[in-house]
């Protein structure tokens, strides 16, 4: 009982030399959540007086919800107020005269530290959740039901005390380390930011160096599970972020509170084993300078290493790099430590060690001594394997819809994205292993030429793919590979016409009949529903799928599609009902469309059947096309060395002051004739991306159809119109933009 009187006593005491830190955090969490909350909830409360829309309302209530939730000035103001009480609370440790005076006194030293440690610990706190409350309160007045409010705010100020407590306990264990209040500072920023930093650096480093280096899913939720434990900092900002997407469980707030403990009894340690004399010092243990040097200076001679190779990827600026970083770095701390210019080469021999390991690091890196880069399985090792040629087809949705709630606690409905990369690998089996694998030995010349070259086109360099390699022990090998289009093509198209491939690439091809609710069609600005139920809607299914495996690289290349279709599955129109009914403005409507070809004959007879036809752009259906130019056909042609005689952009026929601001506008015959092939409706061109064509730049196309285009889903209406469209090239013999015959003059 006496300990326990004496230990509230001192704690007294020790508020008392710290009037200001209290002071200051009072005025902090006033500033940073009072003020605010208050004027919010002010602006609130007129605008219910003065009416409002339903949106701005949930708008405010997602501010107010926020500002004693997740607050990133209030989170800011913590890690603030963690240190400067850690700082107040211990900075006679840094002061010899008053380390003899707080030791001379007769009270045991760890009684001295629990008052200072605890003080740090529960009076911001206290002061914290005074305002938190406060805070709430004048949420609550507004009218805003706890309802709404919900458990967010309480959880969040849990986890606030529990994550500054542990920040606060980081800065203790600095300032025990440390002699000196500046250099307690920095030793706190290397707590907190030298795990994440080198954590970065490894994936840096692999990323730079490791050109066939491919993160998956997992491997990047490793990475960030490694930064998330890697430091106090970044384990609260990771919490703030699972807990703002409520994946943040009971389990890690109570992993938090055990490592708090744990640094806790590791700041008394070192405080009980801190010499007094350390004082004044840079560093209170000798022992630690070392360490701590090479710890910093090998990670920042690799990273100037890098830098400078990016800035000219030469061997002699790569060692000047590393040199630099490793000896300023280096020659820094020895004058922190001793307090001395002087003392800059103080440990050469340091010096030395540091630079010839971060130059190996580099060079093994620079010249692939791991042999990560020509690394290839064994043919036989190899029990399948997935291709994915990345950014081609890369229109095709992938996810699925997920419901959740708004600001007001309504159910929404909003999309789940999912990597193209990540379906088609987990997806993909490929059984053509010869292929595959003379699309890796393709990939590691690729990757060889790129460095005897040099290495500065090597993110120009050919096509992109990844490959994963499934191994017979069950483990699966990652490559990215660049290779010229010349040497892909043929692997390629092998790869790109089997049936193993387009099921991975293609959701649609997994889908079922039972599973699919309505099938919309697309053509140009026409959207319409078919109206096919039950068996006809699967028969139609089986079919489109049919074509769609069956489609080779051959026909794309010569073909662009002539519609979309859209099998909507019953998750994908409950999530479209949901929005509508409540007023969710999210669109849902206008994914997982597909092409159809003109050579899936089958789909558009069935289509047929349905009452659906695709119109075709030719000289009974397009009224006129009109060409609006951005800039000077004549200018165009100064500035490309070509006569402005009708070769270049229609100069003969282009008027700035043309109809409704059109450039010119073709309706007679024989221009029509000419014209209509290069008309291009830029979405089918993006939907395939092996069929070659040169477009115009600076001109915008518009083509008059007589035939409805009017969508019965969106405006339920009938008529004909126009609609934009691209035109490519009438020949490969073009030399500029856009050429086309003149118009005769009249």
């Amino acid at each position: 009982m006496t300990s326990k009187s004496l230990c509230f006593k001192l704690m007294r005491e020790d508020l008392k030399r710290r009037m200001w830190t209290i002071a200051l955090t009072v005025l902090g969490f006033v500033f940073t959540l009072l003020v605010p909350v208050a004027l919010r909830s002010s602006a609130y409360l007129d605008r219910v007086r003065e009416g409002w829309e339903l949106r701005e309302r949930e708008r405010l209530i997602r501010q107010l919800v926020g500002m004693v939730g997740i607050n990133g000035l209030v989170i800011a103001f913590l890690l603030a107020v963690a240190v400067v009480w850690a700082m107040s609370g211990f900075r006679y440790l840094h002061n010899s005269r008053q380390v003899d005076f707080y030791h001379s006194v007769p009270v045991k030293r760890h009684q001295l530290f629990l008052a200072s440690y605890l003080n740090g610990i529960l009076v911001p706190m206290a002061i914290y959740l005074l305002a938190q409350v406060l805070s709430v309160a004048l949420v609550l007045r507004t009218g805003i039901g706890s309802e709404v409010l919900g458990s967010t705010w309480w959880k969040m100020t849990l986890l606030n005390v529990v994550y500054y407590s542990m920040m606060y306990t980081t800065a203790v264990i600095a300032m025990m380390m440390t002699g000196n209040l500046i250099i307690a500072l920095l030793g706190t920023v290397v707590f907190c930011g030298y795990g994440p930093g080198v954590v970065s650096l490894v994936m840096l480093y692999k990323s730079e160096w490791f050109h066939t280096y491919y993160e998956t899913a997992q491997q990047i939720m490793a990475w960030k599970r490694a930064v998330n434990y890697s430091s106090p900092f970044a384990n609260y900002m990771f919490a703030v972020a699972d807990f703002s997407y409520d994946s943040l469980g009971a389990g890690r707030v109570a992993g938090a509170v055990f490592v708090t403990v744990a640094l806790a009894l590791l700041a008394y340690g070192l405080y009980r084993l801190r010499p007094s004399e350390a004082a004044g010092k840079a560093m209170a243990f000798k022992r630690t300078e070392s360490p701590i040097k090479h710890l910093i200076a090998l990670p920042v001679g690799v990273v100037f290493g890098m830098f400078f190779y990016g800035l000219r990827s030469t061997l002699t600026w790569t060692v000047f790099g590393v040199l630099c970083g490793v000896a300023l770095t280096c020659c820094i701390m020895e004058i922190i430590y001793h307090f001395d210019f002087r003392k800059l080469f103080a440990n050469w021999v340091h010096l030395a060690a540091c630079f010839a390991i971060s130059l190996l690091l580099v060079l093994a890196g620079m010249y692939d001594w791991y042999g990560y880069d020509s690394w290839l399985p064994d043919a036989g090792s190899v029990k399948s394997a997935a291709v994915v040629f990345r950014y081609d087809d890369d229109w095709v949705t992938y996810g699925d819809v997920r419901i959740g709630t708004d600001a007001l606690g309504r159910e929404m409905a909003s999309w789940d994205y999912l990597s193209q990369d990540e379906y088609g690998l987990s997806h993909m089996e490929l059984s053509d292993l010869y292929t595959v694998m003379e699309l890796g030995k393709k990939g590691v010349e690729a990757d060889k030429k790129s460095r005897s070259e040099g290495d500065t086109q090597r993110w120009t360099y050919g096509e992109n793919c990844v490959v994963e390699y499934r191994l017979n022990s069950g483990k699966s090998a990652y490559r990215q590979y660049r290779i010229p289009y010349d040497d892909l093509k043929p692997l390629k198209t092998a790869i790109h016409d089997s049936r193993e491939y387009k099921k991975g690439l293609y959701p649609i091809l997994e889908q079922t009949g039972s599973d699919t609710e309505r099938v919309f069609v697309q053509q140009y600005n026409q959207k319409k529903e078919t109206g096919l139920k039950g068996e006809d809607m699967a028969h139609l299914l089986a079919v489109y799928q049919k074509e769609l495996e069956e489609l080779t690289m051959a026909e794309r290349e010569k073909e662009l599609p002539v519609g979309t279709i859209q099998f909507r599955t019953r998750s994908l129109e409950e999530g479209i009902a949901l929005n509508e009914e409540n007023r969710y403005g999210y669109n849902l409507e206008d994914r997982c469309y597909y092409p159809i070809y003109p050579s899936f004959v089958r789909t558009i007879e069935d289509l047929e059947k349905a009452g659906v036809t695709f119109a075709k752009l030719d000289g009974t259906t397009v009224t006129d096309v009109r060409i609006r130019y951005y800039w000077d056909p004549e200018k165009i042609a100064e500035d490309s060395g070509q006569a402005a005689d009708g070769s270049v952009v229609l100069a003969e026929t282009w008027d700035k002051d043309s109809e409704e601001g059109w450039s010119a506008i073709y309706d007679d015959e024989k221009d029509l004739e000419r014209l209509i092939p290069a008309l291009v409706f830029l979405d089918y061109r993006n939907m395939n991306c092996y069929y070659e064509m040169e477009m115009p730049a600076n001109a915008e196309t518009y083509v008059t159809v007589n035939f409805d285009i009017s969508s019965d889903y969106q405006d339920r209406g009938k008529g004909s119109g126009g609609f934009g469209i691209n035109m490519k090239l009438l020949s490969s013999e073009d030399a500029v933009r856009f050429k086309l015959a003149a118009q005769e003059e009249p």
